[in-house]
């Protein structure tokens, strides 16, 4: 072959090769600098060429080459194909000649402007495509130097490790990709459902639960799993996605490791009724639980140290209440004339009663109910009517025992009271509250219902005798009358109290002589009582509309001491006008004495009765306890705001004073009213004007306990002489109008009977 035929023939294939080599490497690529490369790094696999120093035998190389190629090259040749593909070798050739290295300026070159979200398919193709342009870009040496660089010396820079885990290395920890593992990791976390059991304790599963299930049921929402109980062995089978079971998991152990538990040794050596154990632990957010063969004792398991000093506070309560409402005597009222002999003797019956409130939590609460006269469709009033037997006024009604043993109300409460100097009587304070006698179910019945224990109607007397030959539980609950419960009080206080009780002998001793106590036929107990009035609320300061319906009033909405800074005066009046006395020096005042109870059951009226009478002594502040003194001083430092106080102190729960042990009985929020009532509540303008009734003074009182945050209503009248017969006299009248006071209702016929007899 001749040779022009030949050059015309090498010169096309000459032109080929160069554009596959210009097309496939851009930048750094070139035939001769990846034959030098070849020659420096015969141990790489790398066959992909990269910019980086080469020696002066390379250069020579890779001139000739290149003049050799383009010598091949006509003057006819296509130029946008060689052009392009001289000035990369010339700039690969520059580079190589000056021996520079990259820097991590030219490594951020490759990295994107913005990355692709981790969990879309663009971002595995970005990835993979990144991964690919490092590998082409740099050596591996080059690739580790960055790492060197950035991170020191780690195991990511380890000489053992492959170039493209080197370029992965600056994806994640330099760039911050997450790594396809962890995506992919992720996605099974979030697609592949499991279930799984995590076993609980008793304790553990009642302070996961939360009250009512609320804390369970958070946990489900927030981790999005569907939780079940098993209940052998105890567990609870969770259902849901892998990251949402570890999740929970991690949740539930940190939960468990933040638990504490204590054995507490109540003060009176009994155990808590079962039914009473429930619903301590649900007041005081702790599981608590009778320790087997050690009466007195108890288990409590919290989630922090409130909840165990909250369910120390209840126990001991609760054991002392149960201890002390069991020894309250009970009397029974009969109407003259309503006796087992009569003619036509009226029916009672068990009735279930509902509250509006709740009741107290010392009561057994699968049942409550009232005994009361089974009305009559032919008799005109199922109710007693003072005014025609004479009620306990008269002096004619049939009061005995639960063993129909008669008796004398004013013998039984006073005893030798009576006998007792005038300088000493007028220490004496007698009062009656006015509430029902409820009868509840046996505590080891769990299920609430409606049937009573007794069923059907009987004759008091078949009723009477079923009560003392059966164990029943007789609690007294105070309340207000029907009529009083829509009238708004013209001015009430708002009042702190506090109520000790002694404990009883044996459970202590006492390093000095106990006082003595009055001879009476019912049990007495020892009493400390702290009573600091917080503000006086007027009804002209604080105009408020009357409700006229009953479930709700403002005596019934409580008070505690942080509601305080919200009983602030209205916008239009001023600091200056204010002469509201907040826990002034007369505030605080504590008595010491004796006290004692008894309950009169009424079935023929709508209310019973709870009798107290009281002996007294009042302590000045040297001889309060030092317990009160201490905490009578933090709670003037709560109020006024002081800094060394933030939070509102809690009274102690033991103290002692004069070598008894004294235990907290009640702490609470009062507001305080006073009101004078007729027969059916407010007296009228006629009543008023021409004197006709004599008025009752009556102290009504919205209770909320401050450990339980259990409401209460009270209703109370007292007798001012229990030496005066008089005095006697009227306060037992009191006592049946309340009891049987009837609602306020009237029809327009007498209402106009009223309207004309005033004008």
């Amino acid at each position: 072959m001749s040779l022009p035929l030949l050059r015309q023939a090498t010169i096309p294939q000459s032109l080929a090769a160069a554009r596959r080599v210009v097309s496939r490497y851009r930048c750094y690529s070139s035939a001769a600098v990846a034959h030098a490369q070849s020659r420096q790094e015969p141990e790489s696999h790398d066959a992909t060429p990269v910019a980086g120093p080469s020696t002066r035998q390379q250069d020579v190389a890779t001139s000739s080459t290149t003049k050799n190629q383009l010598a091949l090259t006509g003057p006819n040749d296509d130029k946008e194909d060689v052009e392009p593909f001289s000035r990369v070798q010339s700039y690969l050739a520059s580079i190589n000649a000056s021996g520079a290295e990259p820097t991590l300026e030219d490594l951020e070159q490759c990295r994107p402007r913005k990355q692709p979200p981790p969990h879309s398919p663009r971002y595995v193709q970005a990835y993979t495509e990144l991964i690919a342009t490092l590998c082409r870009s740099f050596t591996k040496e080059q690739l580790r130097k960055f790492l060197v660089q950035t991170l020191g010396t780690s195991r990511h820079c380890a000489t053992n490790r492959k170039k493209a885990e080197y370029a992965e290395s600056i994806l994640e920890k330099l760039w911050n990709w997450p790594t396809l593992k962890e995506l992919e990791k992720a996605k099974r976390d979030r697609t592949e459902v499991l279930t799984k059991v995590l076993p609980v304790t008793a304790s553990e599963l009642f302070l996961i639960l939360g009250k009512d299930g609320s804390d369970l049921l958070r946990l489900s929402k927030e981790y999005d799993v569907h939780i079940s109980l098993r209940r052998k062995p105890m567990g609870l089978r969770v259902e849901g996605t892998r990251g949402s079971l570890r999740g929970l998991t991690e949740h539930i152990e940190t939960l468990k490791k933040s638990f504490v538990q204590e054995t507490y040794t109540l003060p009176l050596p009994a155990p808590i009724p079962p039914g009473l154990v429930q619903r301590i632990s649900r007041l005081s957010s702790a599981y608590l639980e009778n320790v087997p063969q050690s009466p007195g004792q108890v288990r409590l398991v919290a989630k922090g140290e409130p909840g165990l000093m909250a369910a120390k506070r209840l126990a001991s309560r609760a054991v002392q209440e149960l201890e002390e409402s069991a020894r309250i005597p009970l009397l029974t009222y009969l109407p003259p004339g309503e006796t087992a002999l009569a003619m036509y003797p009226h029916s009672y019956a068990l009735y279930p009663y509902f509250s509006p409130r709740s009741l107290p939590f010392t009561m057994h609460t699968s049942g409550s109910f009232r005994i009361r006269r089974v009305g009559e469709w032919l008799e005109a009033e199922s109710r007693e009517d003072v005014r025609k037997t004479g009620g306990l006024a008269g002096g004619d009604a049939h009061i005995t025992t639960v063993d129909e043993q008669p008796t004398d109300l004013k013998a039984v409460l006073l005893g030798d009271l009576l006998k007792a100097s005038q300088s000493e009587s007028a220490n004496v304070v007698l009062k009656a509250s006015m509430g029902h006698m409820l009868l509840t179910r046996p505590s080891g019945e769990q299920k609430s219902t409606l049937i009573p224990p007794l069923t059907g109607e009987h004759p008091f007397g078949k009723v009477r005798k079923w009560m003392a030959q059966n164990p029943v539980k007789m609690t007294f609950v105070p309340d207000l009358p029907l009529p009083l419960l829509s009238l708004h009080p013209d001015r009430q206080y708002v009042k702190h109290r506090l109520v000790y009780h002694s404990l009883p002998a044996g459970t202590h001793k006492s390093s000095t002589e106990p006082t003595s106590l009055p001879t009476l036929p019912i049990p007495w107990k020892k009493v400390i009582s702290l009573e600091v009035t917080l503000t006086d609320l007027r009804a002209s300061e604080f105009k408020q509309p009357a409700r006229s319906y009953m479930p709700e009033r403002d005596l019934e909405e409580g008070l505690t001491l942080e509601d305080l800074e919200e009983e602030a005066l209205p916008p239009s009046s001023s600091s200056e006008e204010s002469s509201i006395p907040i826990l002034n020096a007369s505030g605080a005042h504590c008595w010491a004495g004796a006290e004692a109870d008894l309950n009169l059951l009424i079935p023929d009226r709508p209310m019973d009765l709870q009798f107290t009478v009281r002996t007294a002594a009042t302590l000045s502040e040297t001889q309060q306890p030092p317990e009160l003194q201490e905490y009578v001083a933090k709670l003037r430092a709560y109020l006024q705001g002081s800094e060394s106080t933030p939070d509102q102190p809690r009274p102690p729960l033991l103290l002692e004073y004069a070598g008894e042990r004294y235990m907290l009985h009640s702490n609470s929020s009062i507001k305080q009213s006073e009101e004078k009532l007729s027969d059916t509540g407010r007296p009228s303008l006629r009543d008023i004007q021409y004197d006709k009734v004599e008025l009752t003074q009556a102290v009504c009182e919205s209770v909320l306990d401050l450990e339980t945050s259990q409401k209460s209503m009270h209703c109370e009248v007292f007798c001012d002489n229990v030496a005066s017969e008089e005095a006697w006299k009227r306060f037992l009248r009191d006592c049946d109008r309340l009891s049987a006071m009837r609602d306020s209702h009237r029809d327009t016929t007498s209402a106009l009977l009223d309207g004309a007899d005033i004008f």
